[in-house]
């Protein structure tokens, strides 16, 4: 029987090998699966270690961010090591109810910057990165999902230095975060806006002020009648306060509570309420 030439064999070997990769690629993209062993050699069926990888522990590493973020979201990342390579990764997004993101949102969802970017595509490319290079510094932030992709590559590294060690132990990263909380409008249309920058458990920066809803007007160029100080002056000192603390529950002192002192109280509890721990 006549046999076929050998460099035929190659190619069709090599066709149905890079057939069977896509195959795997296409599944775990369509099917929203942030948990799953993904491979780079379909010969081996292992993930090939790239040159000059740094030693890693076998074992499990989870890293996670400290607290909550703007959009009531913690990230935690956990990879499992055999044999000295990333053969398994896992990413989450949790609310503060303890929900996926993924179920709350939907693995469909996509962005006004990108229409062709979806949540579950965004946690396949970035998990998908970190099997290929085993490195997180070649993972790319992906546009659109910056603040997501920039949360997966600082978690990454850390669980990665985790590993080097051989450090089992979870591991929690500091963030910055800035929020922007509101109180309710009053009567004359006033609506407190609290704007707070986090870095780490520090409060790096605060500022606030009251904006007519109306006609985005700020309250902060106009003067109290009653005690002739100009209410930006009134509101730096609440936010002078607040930053000397570093405590987001306010110190009640005695004597009249003025409108403006209720409206700023308010922002405060909202503030703590969104700044908490994962």
């Amino acid at each position: 029987m006549k046999q076929e030439p050998r460099y035929i064999k190659k190619n069709k070997l090599l066709s149905v090998l890079m057939i069977s990769f896509f195959s795997l690629m296409f599944m775990a993209l369509t099917s929203g699966c942030v948990e799953k062993d993904l491979i780079n050699d379909p010969v081996t069926g292992l993930v090939n270690v790239p040159e000059n990888m740094t030693s890693l522990n076998d074992g499990r590493y989870t890293a996670s961010t400290e607290f909550y973020d703007t959009r009531g979201y913690a990230q935690q990342l956990d990879f499992n090591i055999k044999n000295g390579v990333i053969t398994q990764v896992n990413f989450k997004e949790i609310s503060k109810n303890n929900l996926d993101r993924l179920t709350q949102e939907g693995e469909e969802k996509t962005w006004d910057s990108s229409e062709t970017l979806t949540l579950g595509s965004l946690y396949f490319r970035l998990y998908n990165e970190l099997l290929l290079t085993q490195n997180a510094d070649k993972i790319e932030a992906i546009t659109g999902a910056t603040q997501t992709s920039d949360r997966f590559i600082s978690l990454s590294k850390n669980a990665l230095e985790q590993a080097g060690k051989g450090n089992h132990a979870p591991v929690k990263i500091e963030t910055s975060d800035t929020y922007i909380v509101r109180s309710q409008i009053d009567p004359d249309g006033y609506q407190g806006v609290l704007t707070a920058t986090f870095k780490g458990a520090t409060l790096s920066s605060l500022s606030y002020d009251e904006i007519r809803i109306e006609d985005g007007k700020s309250k902060s160029k106009l003067t109290d009648p009653q005690n002739q100080l100009t209410y930006k002056s009134i509101f730096t000192g609440f936010s002078q306060e607040t930053m000397s603390s570093q405590n987001l529950t306010p110190v009640l002192t005695e004597g009249e509570m003025t409108p403006e002192k209720s409206k700023y109280i308010e922002t405060l509890k909202l503030l703590k309420d969104s700044r908490t721990k994962y």
